[in-house]
């Protein structure tokens, strides 16, 4: 692949246009579309989360979704797709506080603290037992309370509950969901041993990483091309094992999308990375996997305070700016579809190693696969 720069009149129009469109709104792009793009019907979002092949925001407690309506993903009661935000079937006095999704399926925590989900239910990470049957408007999960945030990919998901502890379902055939090598599927919330203090998940198809409040981040799952971050010597983790650190991590992410996912992680205010890195999509220049954790030098000196790991790319946040790095297989760059350098020109930029500007005035960015959106 060819390391080429986003011409510097894109860059400019784009820092000039999208402010003027901008406010309480989302924006997506990647899936084909090259460049951020407002989704239509969305006018007071407060929260976003990125699936596979939709998107889902919150608005005044209500949870909206859009993109690919397979297998129920956008629970409105459709297998239908649709560009315009819907909404999501919740019972009527349902409040959603925040969100979660697997590949195709979606999560709606409650100020109750509890659980309602959709979509795909192959493998019981829709927590609702041993019947493998899809969802296509939101159930509650049986037995599961206290929860603050759920996050899942492929067939996985975990739950993190009020009192840091974790609970999980779906599937655990690399050990993604820390609960031992003997367990290969959970169909309904199961807690999950060994850890507490947890503050924040990320859940990649095959890997599971934790941050605790004191800063440690956790791994669990698969090791195929580091994506453990613990060396070479070992095939998977199946319980939560601790990533040695420089220092206390601040956010951490999992990228979507593909089993050989990689990983990015703030280190008070450095970010680092491990796993697989074929796009580039690490930042530190290079495109050979790493299985231990990397300074990502490319990222260094920009200040990120959010990091966002996707398929095969990944995006960073600072002072309102999202730029993006990595591989651009179908517009996850954000950057449009012509470069510079070698190629034909209006050819589309396929990589780049080193972050380029997408979009300003943004308050949040989400990622997974090769879909990527931000909430101004």
């Amino acid at each position: 692949m060819r390391h080429r720069h986003l011409p510097v009149l894109l860059a400019c129009f784009l820092a000039w246009i999208l402010p003027a469109n901008a406010g309480a709104s989302v924006y997506r792009w990647g899936l084909g579309m090259y460049t951020p793009t407002l989704v239509p019907n969305l006018p007071s979002p407060t929260l976003i989360d990125a699936g596979n092949a939709d998107g889902y925001a919150i608005e005044s407690g209500v949870v909206k979704a859009w993109g690919s309506g397979q297998d129920g993903a956008l629970g409105d009661g459709t297998t239908l797709a649709s560009e315009a935000a819907v909404t999501v079937n919740l019972p009527a006095g349902v409040t959603a506080v925040s969100l979660g999704e697997a590949e195709r399926s979606g999560f709606a925590v409650t100020t109750a603290g509890t659980v309602y989900d959709w979509g795909d239910n192959k493998n019981g990470d829709l927590c609702q037992g041993p019947k493998e049957v899809n969802v296509k408007t939101p159930e509650l999960i049986p037995g599961l309370s206290g929860v603050v945030a759920a996050q899942g990919a492929k067939h996985s998901v975990i739950f993190l509950l009020a009192n840091g502890t974790i609970e999980a379902c779906g599937w655990n055939e690399a050990g993604q969901l820390g609960l031992g090598p003997k367990l290969v599927e959970a169909t309904s919330p199961t807690p999950v041993p060994g850890v507490s203090n947890i503050v924040e998940l990320s859940v990649g198809p095959k890997v599971s990483t934790l941050r605790t409040a004191g800063g440690e981040v956790l791994v669990a799952g698969t090791n195929l091309n580091g994506q453990i971050g613990l060396g070479e010597g070992l095939k998977r983790v199946s319980t939560f094992t601790r990533v040695p650190l420089p220092g206390r991590a601040s956010s951490i992410s999992v990228g979507g999308g593909s089993p050989v996912s990689h990983t990015l992680v703030l280190v008070e205010g450095v970010p680092y990375g491990w796993g697989r890195d074929e796009g580039g999509e690490i930042g530190d220049g290079s495109s050979a996997s790493k299985y231990t954790p990397v300074v990502a030098s490319e990222l260094a000196t920009y200040g990120f305070t959010s990091l966002k790991a996707a398929g095969h790319s990944s995006i960073g946040l600072v002072e309102g700016n999202v730029y993006s790095w990595g591989a651009n297989q179908s517009g996850e760059l954000g950057i449009g579809e012509e470069g510079e350098g070698e190629g034909e020109e209006g050819e589309a930029l396929e990589q780049s190693f080193s972050p380029q500007f997408v979009d300003s005035g943004v308050a949040e960015i989400s990622a997974t696969a090769r879909n990527v959106i931000d909430r101004h």
